[in-house]
């Protein structure tokens, strides 16, 4: 159709890859910050992995061990924080949003600003960022997405959708597919949802084990 162009197209495979990856939580990492004595915070600067990072929802100081230290989200967040500073090893952290680095340019991302408390007063340590990330926007022809390959096929169903859509009052039939592609994307978001809620964070309990007496075991 004259209407449709490619880069249309890119787009929206991209704003796919985006509410996909929001919807699910697909992509998943971790970012490691090295420390630089009593720095009050850290961003993409000193850790390009922050640029993508969507939710964090764990934070380590790794100090001569492999897993480190869990530390507590800090009350009330960078807000609240108190009047003067404090150094030292950190018990807490505290993450604040950064979206808009000019006014001119209200869609440009700086990522996330991670802080400690006390503020980290020894250098060379790592900050360990678990989080869920945003998807890198998709560029070249041959560029694949992050997420596991059997969730490919639904970027491609949102893509085909929206341009249906975007069209639909050209032919009869086209709003119907345009709905028709939009619930095989939401499909593919529930089936990913549930693959991933398999996994669990409830500490495991031991099983009882009951013996039978009419068995010959023991009670």
């Amino acid at each position: 159709m004259p209407q449709y162009s490619l880069t249309k197209l890119k787009g929206y495979i991209n704003r796919g890859n985006q509410t996909f990856v929001r919807k699910t939580k697909a992509i998943e990492t971790n970012v490691d910050i090295t420390t630089v004595a009593n720095q009050f915070e850290y961003d993409e600067s000193d850790a390009g992995g922050l640029a993508n990072v969507a939710i964090p929802y764990q934070v380590r100081y790794v100090d001569g061990t492999q897993l480190g230290e869990r530390l507590k989200t800090w009350p009330g967040g960078f807000t609240n924080l108190p009047k003067e500073y404090s150094y030292g090893n950190p018990d807490f952290y505290w993450v604040r949003n950064v979206h808009a680095a000019t006014v001119t340019s209200p869609t440009t991302y700086t990522g996330i600003r991670i802080g400690t408390w006390p503020i980290c007063g020894t250098s060379a340590k790592t900050l360990r960022v678990y989080a869920f990330m945003r998807p890198s926007t998709l560029v070249a022809d041959a560029a694949e997405p992050e997420i596991q390959p059997e969730w490919h096929d639904a970027l491609v169903y949102y893509a085909v959708a929206r341009m249906f859509g975007m069209w639909q009052h050209l032919r009869p039939g086209w709003q119907k597919k345009s709905l028709f592609y939009m619930s095989e994307f939401e499909r593919m978001v529930e089936e990913a949802n549930a693959f991933m809620s398999i996994q669990s964070d409830e500490p495991i309990e031991t099983e009882d084990v009951y013996y039978q007496m009419d068995e010959g075991y023991d009670i």
